[in-house]
């Protein structure tokens, strides 16, 4: 099995942040749980017109793994109402290139 790594980026609008990372670290804590998990990053911009004020970037043993951790308590976490605010662009990926510099 070779690692995934997903990313998902998110626009918040400015005045939104903490609405946002309340409900991002509910389904954080949800995936963390599940079988495969391994790290997880949220990134801020620095630039506050950002489009993508935060990236989530997690890393997963495997593809298959990670599309297991979306069962019913994440699609119920995830159709709250309050996630309409932010629109994301969701991926899973795998290592093209690493530097280890």
């Amino acid at each position: 099995m070779a690692e995934v790594v997903f990313i998902n980026c998110f626009e918040v609008p400015a005045g939104r942040e903490q609405v946002f990372l309340e409900l991002w670290h509910q389904i954080d804590d949800h995936m963390r749980a599940q079988p495969g998990y391994r790290w997880v990053r949220l990134h801020r911009s620095l630039d506050p017109a950002a489009t993508f004020r935060y990236v989530n970037v997690a890393g997963w043993d495997s593809a298959e793994q990670h599309s297991a951790g979306h069962d019913e308590k994440f699609h119920r976490l995830l159709a709250q109402e309050a996630w309409q605010e932010f629109p994301s662009l969701p991926s899973v990926y795998t290592v093209e290139v690493a530097d280890q510099a």
